[in-house]
């Protein structure tokens, strides 16, 4: 059997952090990476919200593949980038001005723009700040950045605006298209990891990491511990550690 494993980044490899810049991956992780990179039968993919570069600076372990901007940008091992959306800069960059301007005031928020999408984090703000802030924010993005062409994704302590279209299950089914066959095996934690439980659903095994059970599309549940555990199996015995799971 081949397996295609899909791990998200933050909140799955790495416990969220009070800002973006604080999750980085500890030795031991790159080490569990760069052992499944190496596996006969296995193909590695993360797929991230977070810009390429970003990932790259993380990540750096040749043969591993990237899926950025919640699947905008997929790069395979030595081969170029390959963009699958477009995006409005202009847009965007108005939207990032105007959000950057609103909390110019404000203490604990967090505007990040990416190459594609715009996250606004208020995980470090005021409790009694963070709806009127939101409510300001979603009126800005209602008008730089409206629907039907741009999506509003919620987190886990942060909104983010996207362009619609872009998400991770379009990635993953990119990613087996070049390698069919392939038995895809993704693990996530967030709202933006239910697409590709959709796109994945009756194929292969998605597991959504998560502490306590909550509705979602992937078909099995593990704590971020269970899921670092199944990876050391898959690092350790290959495909074979999967049989338990494929129930």
């Amino acid at each position: 059997m081949r397996v295609f494993l899909f791990l998200d980044y933050d909140g799955t490899l790495v416990p969220i952090a009070g800002t973006p810049d604080r999750a980085v991956p500890p030795p031991e992780l790159l080490r569990l990476l760069r052992r499944l990179v190496g596996r006969d039968g296995l193909r590695l993919a993360v797929v991230s919200g977070r810009d390429l570069e970003d990932l790259r600076a993380l990540l750096p372990m040749p043969g591993l593949y990237l899926a950025a901007g919640h699947g905008a940008l997929i790069q395979a091992p030595g081969a170029p980038p390959r963009v699958l959306t477009r995006v409005d800069r202009a847009r965007l960059d108005r939207l990032t001005r105007e959000t950057r301007a609103l909390v110019a005031g404000e203490s604990g928020f967090l505007v990040e723009p990416k190459a594609f999408s715009l996250a606004f984090h208020y995980r470090l703000a005021d409790p009694a700040r963070v709806e009127p802030v939101l409510a300001a924010f979603t009126a800005l993005r209602e008008e730089h950045c409206p629907p039907p062409d741009w999506e509003l994704i919620p987190g886990r302590k942060v909104v983010e605006v996207r362009p619609a279209g872009v998400n991770k299950g379009t990635a993953v089914q990119h990613l087996l298209a070049a390698w069919p066959g392939a038995y895809p095996v993704y693990l996530g934690d967030d709202v933006t990891d239910e697409d590709a439980f959709r796109a994945l659903s009756g194929r292969g095994l998605t597991i959504l990491v998560a502490d306590a059970p909550r509705p979602t599309a992937a078909r099995q549940r593990l704590t971020r511990a269970g899921a670092l555990a199944l990876l050391h199996r898959l690092a350790d015995e290959g495909p074979a550690a999967l049989t338990k799971c494929m129930v």
